[in-house]
């Protein structure tokens, strides 16, 4: 008698660790549901803990002298930590060199001007908003490089320097304290420098085990999957592509760029079955089926995790999973077999280190002012002025605190600018009640030292989990630092209130400065979705190569997602979105068209099991199409069709042997 699947098989502890990790297991897809990032296997302490050795060691000499302004060491030691990026050591020294030059020559010319009246610091604050706003068009690191020195040169305005000795002390600090991150990073403490791709990868088999659950629990999500899995895929993609060839690491990267194939396979094969659920419906053994997925895709996602995984007995799981399945046991089934199946096979080669084919294009990026870009850039410098402004005007002590929050919340989109806004204020506030309550237990500079060095390991093992999360420890490590170094009644206060008139202003100048009009960015935005979506259905018709076929849909995927935020809807809010005609006729064509990618989908499996022989004709009669609509031809017509459904019924109609296509 055989014995039971691997994976079907559960000891008491395995059984009472799933029940320990119920609540945050359901507390992850509630937030997943509502667009709310939290990517719990992001969580680095190592990377924090080197944070914290880095930053007590830089603020050292400022408690020892008793000089507040040798505290700059110590904020671009963190900051540095902060920022550093992972990956080679050649990456992360043109960033942290990058960070450490400029922030050295932006501090020391900050605290000069900072003795100027308004006259003087206004154009620097100018100058500040555009930097950071039209920073927007470089590429992902270099715009978060110049957001961080944007932030340095915010604070700087509450360190005047009347002489120039006391600027260039500021300079030497900020210098030396970058440095000495720097040395910690590349030579004494490096870190694993696949690790953040590795974690990104396991975020994706877990967002596909989360969506596997909630389909199989009859909880249809479409929209949020879509987006949850496709941008944690591309995420994933451009961090495994920044691993450098020219360092032995190709292998690495091959084995990583391997694995999202195999989770962008699955994804396909997931999205399928939530079309057929939605279309069709659910049996009992199909939930089933789809609940063991679920938890196979959950220990792909922890094998990821892992620097040396358990391959094989991962592979033994999908072949195992897939061999229970029967061969009658309908559509469903046999996507979710095929699923196993496939983990199954690509873990097997991944144990044996087998080449695996796989798609390394990774969109180029192009740096281009939009409007757009001009139009944050604005809103950025109108924030900053109307911030200082009223930071002067109240007297506030700290309003650099304010100025930093404002530029921090400020997003190109109006509904970003407010889920940011809402999580900045809760870590706020949440940073001074954890101040707060620690202070009985901070008598002296050696407790405090000890709490800013656990609030900076929290800070940076949060950092790409939740950035409410990284708030909370931010802000309690500030506080506790001027604290330490510039004692004042009310410290924690003055914090949440710094950053809550921040975000407000930020909020207002979100909506109230150049307003988006979201009837002009979402005819272009809904085209191109359709464009991308009638060349998926081309490739699929015309059995065009995998990993072809991936990247069409990929860029399918991305297309109706930028469609999908845009069209207005505030998930932290449960989903309140945009009203009017034009609202209801772009929501009837994104859902026509996510219907569409299922069924065409769909028709991808049944061709490569050899049910269906596809439509070569037809899928040169869309790609013509799509070619057309890219050149400018009438848009409403398709339109028409794939709303009312005629393009979907095309597919559907096509003949597939031994299954009903009811």
């Amino acid at each position: 008698m055989a014995s039971d699947p691997p994976l079907l098989r559960q000891t008491p502890s395995s059984r009472a660790s799933q029940g320990r990790e119920r609540p945050f297991d359901f507390l992850k897809q509630f937030l997943a549901r509502h667009s709310v990032p939290v990517s719990p296997e992001q969580i680095a302490p190592a990377e924090g803990t080197r944070a914290a050795v880095a930053t007590v060691v830089a603020l050292l000499p400022a408690i020892y002298e008793h000089q507040a302004v040798l505290a700059w060491a110590g904020f671009a030691a963190f900051w540095s930590c902060l920022i550093e990026p992972g990956g080679t050591a050649r990456e992360q020294f043109r960033i942290l060199g990058l960070f450490t030059a400029c922030g050295t020559i932006l501090g020391g010319v900050t605290s000069l001007i900072a003795v100027y009246p308004l006259w003087g610091v206004l154009p620097w604050l100018v100058l500040t908003g555009l930097m950071a706003g039209l920073a927007r068009a470089l590429s992902p690191s270099i715009a978060l490089l110049c957001a961080l020195l944007s932030c340095v040169m915010l604070a700087g305005t509450g360190f005047p320097a009347h002489r120039f000795q006391d600027a260039l002390v500021v300079a030497l600090a900020f210098g030396s304290g970058g440095l000495w991150a720097a040395f910690l990073c590349l030579v004494v403490w490096p870190q694993h420098p696949y690790a953040p791709a590795r974690r990104a990868v396991g975020a994706c088999y877990r967002l596909l085990s989360v969506m596997a659950g909630e389909i199989a629990a009859g909880r249809l999500q479409e929209t949020v999957h879509r987006q949850n899995v496709r941008t944690a895929i591309e995420r994933a993609r451009g961090l495994a592509l920044q691993i450098d060839a020219g360092h032995a690491s190709y292998g690495m990267r091959g084995r990583l760029m391997a694995s999202l194939a195999g989770a962008e396979r699955l994804f396909t094969a997931m999205l399928a079955v939530e079309h057929l659920v939605e279309t069709r419906g659910l049996d009992f053994e199909a939930r089933g089926t789809l609940a063991a997925f679920s938890a196979l895709c959950q220990h792909a996602s922890d094998a990821a995790l892992e620097p040396s995984p358990d391959l094989e007995h991962l592979a033994a799981e999908g072949l195992a999973l897939a061999g229970t399945i029967p061969a009658t046991a309908g559509p469903v089934g046999e996507l979710v077999a095929t699923s196993a199946r496939t983990l199954g096979t690509l873990a097997e080669g991944l144990a044996q280190k087998a080449r695996l084919p796989f798609d390394g294009e990774l969109p180029r990026h192009a740096a281009r002012l939009t409007p757009t870009i001009w139009q944050h850039a604005l809103r950025l410098v109108v924030g900053l002025l109307a911030t200082y402004l009223t930071s002067w005007w109240l007297d506030l002590d700290y309003g650099f605190w304010a100025l930093v929050a404002v530029l921090l919340v400020i997003q190109p989109s109006g509904q970003t600018t407010l889920v940011r806004a809402l999580e900045r204020v809760l870590g706020t506030l949440g940073g001074g009640v954890l101040a707060l309550l620690l202070t009985p237990f901070l008598p002296g500079s050696a407790q405090m030292l000890a709490a800013v060095a656990l609030f900076v390991i929290g800070a940076i093992a949060m950092r790409a989990v939740n950035y409410t999360m990284l708030v909370v420890f931010i802000s309690a490590q500030f506080i506790v630092v001027t604290e330490m170094l510039m004692p004042s009644q009310g410290i924690a206060w003055m914090r949440v209130l710094d950053n809550t008139l921040g975000s407000v202003i930020g909020l207002l100048c979100a909506f109230m400065v150049c307003p988006q009009r979201r009837g002009q960015d979402m005819d272009g935005l809904l085209q191109a979705a359709v464009i991308g979506n009638l060349r998926y259905v081309s490739a699929v018709l015309k059995r065009e190569d995998p990993v072809t076929t991936d990247r069409v849909q990929r860029q399918a995927g991305i297309d109706t997602t930028r469609a999908e935020f845009a069209r207005g809807s505030l998930p932290v809010l449960g989903g309140v979105s945009a009203v009017g005609e034009r609202a209801t006729q772009a929501h009837a064509l994104l859902r026509a068209l996510r219907r569409l990618s299922g069924e065409a989908t769909l028709l991808r499996f049944d061709i490569s099991a050899g049910l269906c022989e596809g439509d070569a004709q037809a899928g040169e009669r869309w790609s013509a199409t799509a070619a057309a609509l890219e050149a400018g031809a009438p848009f409403a017509d398709i339109a028409q069709k794939i709303e009312n459904g005629d393009v979907m019924a095309e597919i559907a109609a096509l003949e597939r042997a031994g299954r009903k296509t009811v």
